[in-house]
């Protein structure tokens, strides 16, 4: 298409955009408690299902087993001489229960949940009084210190939340890392009341949690829209995506974000001739009641479909809030910020800031090497968040910034349809449907892999910085400055290529900027490696090099010192490998291109 004709095509795309269609399907949507696995949540999937249908997608319905786990009752009392005070609280998905008669136990106080202050506060067979909402990674130290329970002092309100550190589901490796306490959290004034009774003198406390925890089979959902016509690409696929389970009637997380994908889907049904490669929507359950089961299934599943297929991945969670007036702090992978800030300065007039994607949100696909956009896209302003709450946003989300969160009825029974601006969430719908026209129609993909290589630049150095002579980083040092010559390159023959009309050129192109990614991103983003999924927790770029930072802290004569070096050696020959690999794929796409 000529750029006249692209700008015709996007302002009839931005005008199809309807708020009452939106709102319409949020409603729908929002009459269920979508517990993942249960008759109601079924309910909405088969909503969906009809009208994907009713646009012409060729969907697929899945089922699969994943262990799911959400609280239902919890009591707190304070025993102190004399008497009995009862306080309310609210326990957690995947806490484990009580016995019948409840657990009582001396009761410590921690201050925030740091390894320093469990220790101090010889937590071990006693139950901790923490400063702070709950967490997985948080829960585990708490764990490892020996404490009975916890009690967690959550600030202004209590938000839903899991404790299960395990990415999907658990594996012979990670099953004994399932929480194996009890927990429960206060509010912030409750939490001041037990703070008071302990200051009088030692206290004793009794809980009684009941929570939910077996294997169910869950839904999972996929549409296919492909191009109308025969073009080279059209084997590819966008893969759109959002979890359809919610909290309550979870009417913003994620009714809003299945609406965004009904929406897009509707409208992009009618342009079917404009796309040179497909999207494939993909509805997830297990995402709050099973930490991202129903994604990590199907990476496992159909990890070399996505693989040979999947051009980009693009989410899509929580969005149209009331008051969500912040679209600067979504996660991008650094190969796609510019391409997906410039869509929402477009629309929004904001740019994207630089941020790390975080370790949430259904972001399944980092082993198969897929470049990632977007998660939650709107937010509250930073000074509209409760402290508490925004402190763990910054933490999922990977840094501070002026964004503040989805708002304080996010994961509570106040998420109903009256939480939605149906401005904004037409406003949010928008941008994602021009990031997937524009990924669906680009001739050559929006990939920037020079941002990437900066990336890792830095981040080495700070890793040798750090490590010192104990690890010799320098393998990797060469190797990305090699990558940097072909990718630098290779972005030179794309720029003419991007509009030359070279339809078979273009393909080579893209299909190169693939295997890039394949190899890049694994490097960049897994500890593990392409095949399995981390855990739950933050992670910090080049994940498994990370370690190098703690040789200089060690002994070097010490066995601890010689496992995790040894570790480490294998570690960097696994980035250098990737490396190599992103290398030859730079050079041999390049090399197709100039014989082309």
């Amino acid at each position: 298409m000529t750029s006249e004709q692209t700008a015709n095509l996007e302002s009839q795309l931005i005008d199809a955009v309807s708020a009452d269609e939106l709102m319409d399907s949020t409603r729908a949507i929002a009459q269920w408690v979508r517990l993942s696995g249960t008759e109601d949540e079924a309910k909405a999937f088969d909503w969906l299902e009809t009208k994907l249908n009713g646009f012409g997608l060729d969907t697929h319905r899945y089922s699969h087993a994943a262990l799911v786990s959400w609280p239902e009752s919890a009591s707190l009392e304070l025993l102190p001489d004399g008497g009995v005070e009862a306080i309310p609280c609210a326990t957690h998905a995947f806490a484990t229960s009580t016995p019948t008669d409840g657990l009582e136990g001396e009761l410590v106080a921690v201050g925030t949940a740091t390894a320093e202050n469990l220790a101090k506060a010889n937590v071990r067979g006693k139950i901790a009084l923490i400063d702070g909402i709950i967490a997985p990674n948080t829960n585990l130290l708490v764990e490892e210190a020996g404490a009975a329970a916890a009690i967690w002092i959550a600030g202004g309100r209590l938000h839903e939340r899991g404790l299960d550190p395990i990415w999907g589901t658990p594996t012979p490796e990670t099953a004994h890392l399932l929480p194996k306490t009890p927990s429960v959290s206060v509010k912030a004034g409750e939490g001041e009341q037990i703070k008071a009774a302990l200051a009088k003198g030692p206290l004793r406390v009794r809980l009684h949690t009941v929570v939910y925890q077996d294997w169910r089979t869950l839904p999972l959902l996929t549409a296919d829209l492909k191009p109308s016509g025969s073009t080279p690409e059209a084997d590819l696929f966008v893969m759109f995506s959002g979890h359809v389970d919610s909290w309550y009637y979870g009417a913003m997380d994620n009714g809003t974000a299945n609406a965004t994908m009904i929406e897009v889907a509707r409208i992009m049904a009618q342009h079917r001739d404009t796309m040179r490669r497909g999207i494939r929507f993909c509805f997830w359950s297990g995402h709050s009641h099973a930490r991202y089961a129903g994604s990590a299934w199907y990476a496992d599943n159909f990890w070399h479909d996505l693989y040979d297929h999947c051009v980009a991945h693009v989410n899509v969670d929580s969005v149209g809030g009331n008051g969500a007036t912040i679209l600067s702090q979504g996660n991008s992978m650094s190969e796609v910020r510019e391409f997906v800030s410039d869509v929402i300065e477009q629309i929004a007039g904001q740019e994207l800031a630089a941020r790390r994607f975080g370790r949430a949100g259904d972001q399944s696909f980092w082993g198969p090497g897929i470049p990632a956009m977007l998660m939650s896209l709107s937010e509250q302003p930073a000074e509209n968040a409760d402290p508490l709450l925004l402190a763990l946003h910054h933490q999922i989300s990977g840094g501070a910034g002026v964004g503040g969160g989805l708002g304080s009825w996010w994961h509570t029974p106040e998420d109903t349809v009256d939480k939605i601006d149906p401005d904004f969430l037409k406003r949010d719908a928008t941008i994602y449907v021009l990031i997937l026209n524009r990924l669906t129609s680009m001739p050559v993909l929006p990939f920037n892999y020079g941002a990437v290589i900066d990336d890792l630049s830095a981040v080495t150095r700070s890793i040798q910085e750090k490590a010192g002579e104990h690890l010799d980083l320098s393998p990797v040092t060469d190797q990305i400055a090699a990558l940097r010559s072909a990718v630098d390159a290779l972005d030179k023959e794309l720029g003419a290529l991007r509009t030359s009309g070279d339809s078979d050129g273009q393909t080579a192109a893209n299909r190169g900027l693939m295997r890039l990614g394949r190899n890049l991103i694994p490097v960049d983003y897994t500890n593990t490696g392409q095949f399995d999924h981390d855990l739950a927790v933050p992670t910090k770029p080049i994940p498994a090099l990370q370690g190098a930072a703690d040789l200089a802290s060690l002994d070097p004569k010490s066995p601890e010192y010689q496992y995790r070096r040894t570790r480490l050696i294998r570690e960097r020959n696994r980035v250098v490998f990737g490396l190599k690999e992103a290398t030859r794929a730079a050079n041999e796409t390049l090399a197709a291109l100039r014989h082309a």
